[in-house]
């Protein structure tokens, strides 16, 4: 007779709780067929279970996680209503407790940054912060350290950023089975070295991650590392390297369905505007849009006709402006401040002063709303 299963055939609720620790193991590494495997095995068993609420919840909470997984892996597939699978946690939200909670929280962080809702994530990560204490296992504290840093990375809040991927970085290092997730810190704290001008600290970290993602095989980690380079030689100013590496990005992406094309596109078009290849960088504009809408990211579908105002029509700085403030928001920041100093640059060339001066004034201030960070505290 099988372990756990009673002389009634029922399965014992701990049994199929351990399968899905084991299933969410296979998640994090982004094994999906291990991954799907086991999650067929535990609805399967889910029927034979004892009566078990807080097993079926985090069940549930699983699902929504797998999704998440095969979103990041495969971008260009039409996955499920992940909101469905919260909505259906949330109706059960006042029987969620302890490490429940914790799961419900951290995951739905998870899905808000996974929109572009950053304030609306650390939110539900510090919920989720509160209860680390029930989350005896070091790897998965180690999976929240790596999320909420990833998260103050785009928002600019670097040395917050740095404090948690550290703790995240070392948990991973030490455990060679997480090796995607080692990847990703190093991305994360290349681009913290990247916001503190210490680009000689973050090159090390993006060419091993680059190797190493190569060696794997993994196409879209591979990608992401190509994007991460030329992003490194772009603030550089080593643009001609800058130049290979998005192109290098953008060919990869392409080929394998990844939304991070939206990125090169957009980072190619401004250095061929800058150089004043305009034919060139209108190409990169219009594929790049085309891409962004595909992917329904109309962060960069502003973005695109921010520059198409500013390079293309070059409009008073006032309707410019008006293009800028549709990207005022948490996710748009980063941007509005590096455009913000190239329009400045690129109106001082061309001796419209005001515009230029306009600009600048501008960059200023939404380097203020990231210091803020719009961050609501509780004391």
């Amino acid at each position: 007779m099988y372990r756990g299963i009673d002389g009634m055939g029922t399965i014992a609720a701990p049994v199929v709780g351990q399968k899905i620790n084991e299933w969410y193991r296979h998640i994090k590494r982004l094994n999906v067929t291990d991954a799907e495997i086991l999650r067929n095995e535990v609805k399967n068993e889910l029927d034979l279970m004892e009566e078990d609420e807080q097993v079926v919840l985090y069940f549930q909470l699983m699902e929504f996680r797998h999704e998440q997984m095969l979103e990041y892996v495969n971008p260009s597939k039409n996955t499920v209503n992940k909101a469905d699978y919260l909505r259906a946690v949330e109706g059960e939200g006042k029987r969620l407790t302890g490490i429940m909670e914790y799961y419900f929280n951290f995951f739905r962080g998870m899905y808000e940054f996974s929109k572009g809702e950053y304030i609306k994530a650390i939110t539900f990560y510090r919920y989720a912060e509160r209860k680390l204490d029930k989350v005896a296992d070091e790897l998965e504290r180690a999976e929240f350290f790596f999320k909420i840093a990833e998260i103050f990375y785009h928002m600019k809040q670097t040395h917050l950023s740095m404090y948690y991927v550290e703790q995240a970085y070392h948990a991973y290092k030490a455990n060679s089975i997480y090796q995607v997730r080692l990847i990703q810190c190093r991305f994360v704290i290349a681009g913290n070295y990247d916001d503190l001008v210490s680009y000689e600290k973050a090159l090390p970290h993006l060419k091993l991650a680059l190797q190493e993602s190569i060696a794997l095989g993994h196409d879209y980690i591979t990608t992401e590392g190509l994007l991460n380079l030329g992003n490194c030689f772009n603030k550089q100013d080593d643009v001609a390297k800058a130049t290979v590496y998005y192109q290098r990005a953008l060919e990869l992406g392409e080929k394998i369905g990844a939304k991070e094309v939206v990125q090169a596109c957009y980072d190619l078009a401004i250095i061929f505007f800058k150089q004043g290849r305009k034919e060139e960088a209108l190409d990169y504009c219009v594929k790049g849009k085309s891409y962004a809408e595909k992917y329904d990211d109309y962060m960069f579908v502003d973005l695109f006709n921010v520059l198409h105002e500013l390079y293309v029509t070059v409009s008073p700085s006032v309707e410019v402006n008006q293009k800028f403030d549709q990207l005022l928001y948490s996710r748009g920041y980063p941007y509005l401040e590096d455009l913000a100093l190239e329009a400045g640059r690129f109106y001082n060339d061309i001796e419209r002063l005001d515009d230029s001066v306009f600009f600048y004034k501008k960059m200023i201030q939404v380097q203020k709303l990231i210091q803020r960070g719009d961050f609501e505290y509780d004391v």
